[in-house]
């Protein structure tokens, strides 16, 4: 026997420190408080976080849709710690993320998964990278910790009967907020419960009564409180629902194919999302084939959550190829983390089930591998691509602190973004013919002293004069440089 073998102790405590090292190192890359490419939209939910205001911010300032869980949770960061609300917004948005990891990995039994997965989750491939920071990332995050407590009910014949109505209870309020983040989530929750019933079923050979009472309950419940956060909407998202026909469907599978030919073909500049995506088709096809040849299929399907999480990617996959919307918005990488989440999960999970069945070691290395190569992706394309740097953007807008309490007007994606550091002193717009999102704080904007502008991705030079949201505004100075931006004073 090897006098260095590590018992049972040490095994558990390397796994501890070694999830605590991803979430750590995640947390300072990719957090709102240090993402080097932090934007207007992740903004929003740090300005939404400053300014809350219950029941009319349900949702993002008017809309109908993107429910407004992190800047809820972070007044609990804002009002008890006091932290700023960027601060706020970063840890509660861990928080969830921590909450997602726990309920996703408790149906991994090897630990050497579960860091697997903790990779996947905490250090994605760059591709998938807003599973750290967008609503869908949030909305898993829920789903998988009701999983957690889903598990529990279908294997706790032994729960007591107060503990399984608060299970049940629990359960509902996590598929409610989860719709709240995200509409999409109605689909992986009614997947979720088709797929539990049909297990309990095959079990039990019965229907629960109580399960089925709760689902009246908690379809009631999640409804009526869905409509009424909408009812605040003062504005309807036009499409969000429409679907494609024949011609779209071709042309969002056009869109899909260039942008995965431009990776095969190196076209991108980044070399590691261009490995990741060979080692990921050559490692899916050995676990095809490592699948047939053991004949596993029959083992892994008996598994429900290995079966919800194929189901669930499938059937979002061809969601998302029919949406009229993602076409609309030019099948944007974002909306496809729903897809990367299910298919990583379902394969981790078949790789913990076939664990004891003496699998390839090159699967369980090649696993590790890939999700290694993804982790690197994003932090050499932030390094050498885009923005070039790690510094984060929160530092580098910082910089328009030293001109005090100010009102700043630019396009989208340099407006609210230069206001997240220090949105108590700087009040900051979209300009008249941009995405403006609140008109509050267009006012706010127009009450301050001193306004500057912003030329970037809006005007070539500063004019002497210039109209906004009915306002003159007399140029007023020479124009510098600061906060990575062309900065120019104007006055009222």
């Amino acid at each position: 026997m090897c006098l260095f073998q590590p018992n049972s102790n040490y095994r558990q405590l390397s796994y501890y420190v070694l999830t605590v090292a991803i979430v750590v190192l995640s947390f300072f890359l990719y957090s709102s408080e240090f993402y080097p490419l932090l934007n207007s939209d992740d903004a929003l939910n740090v300005l939404m976080a400053h300014y809350y205001r219950l029941p009319h911010d349900l949702y993002c300032w008017g809309q109908d849709r993107g429910g407004t869980l992190i800047p809820l949770i972070s007044q609990l960061f804002m009002r008890i710690f006091h932290c700023p609300a960027l601060l706020a917004v970063s840890l509660s948005n861990y928080l969830v993320l921590i909450l997602g990891y726990i309920g996703l990995s408790s149906q991994i039994k090897s630990n050497y998964y579960k860091i697997v997965l903790a990779i996947i989750w905490f250090l994605p491939f760059q591709r998938f990278i807003d599973i750290v920071r967008f609503p869908i990332g949030v909305e898993y995050s829920l789903l998988g910790f009701s999983l957690f407590l889903i598990d529990k009910l279908l294997n706790g014949n032994n729960l007591k009967e107060p503990v399984k109505h608060a299970l049940f209870i629990s359960v509902i309020v996590l598929f409610t907020l989860a719709v709240w983040v995200s509409d999409l989530a109605i689909v992986s929750i009614f997947l979720l419960i088709l797929v539990s019933f049909l297990f309990f079923y095959k079990n039990n050979h019965k229907i629960s009564k109580k399960a089925l009472f709760y689902l009246v309950i908690g379809a009631v419940s999640c409804f009526s409180f869905i409509k009424f956060a909408k009812s605040f909407a003062t504005q309807k998202t036009e499409g969000y629902l429409s679907l494609n026909g024949v011609h779209e469907i071709h042309n969002a599978l056009f869109l899909i194919q260039k942008s995965f030919w431009e990776v095969l073909t190196f076209s991108t500049n980044e070399i590691f999302v261009s490995i990741y995506a060979y080692l990921a088709i050559i490692f899916v096809f050995s676990f095809g084939l490592v699948v047939i040849k053991k004949k596993m299929f029959r083992r892994l399907v008996s598994n429900p959550w290995i079966v919800f999480f194929m189901a669930d990617f499938l059937v979002i996959l061809t969601i998302l190829l029919l949406s009229s919307w993602v076409l609309a918005n030019g099948m944007g990488r974002w909306y496809f983390v729903a897809t990367y989440i299910s298919l990583s999960m379902a394969i981790v999970l078949a790789l913990d089930g076939m664990e004891m069945c003496n699998t390839s070691k090159i699967l369980k290395g090649g696993v590790l591998l890939l999700a290694l190569i993804g982790a690197i992706s994003p932090v050499y394309t932030m390094k050498y691509s885009n923005p070039k740097t790690l510094q984060p953007k929160a530092d580098v807008v910082g910089e328009f602190k030293q001109l005090g309490e100010i009102g700043i007007i630019a396009d989208f994606w340099n407006s609210y973004v230069t206001s997240c550091p220090d949105p108590e002193h700087i009040k900051a717009t979209p300009h008249d013919r941009s995405d403006v999102r609140s008109r509050e704080l267009v006012n706010m904007v127009f009450e301050e002293e001193k306004i500057y502008v912003i030329k970037d991705m809006w005007m070539e030079t500063f004019p002497d004069t210039m109209e906004q949201f009915g306002h003159v505004l007399l140029k007023e100075g020479d124009p510098f440089r600061l906060g990575g931006c062309e900065v120019c004073k104007y006055k009222k």
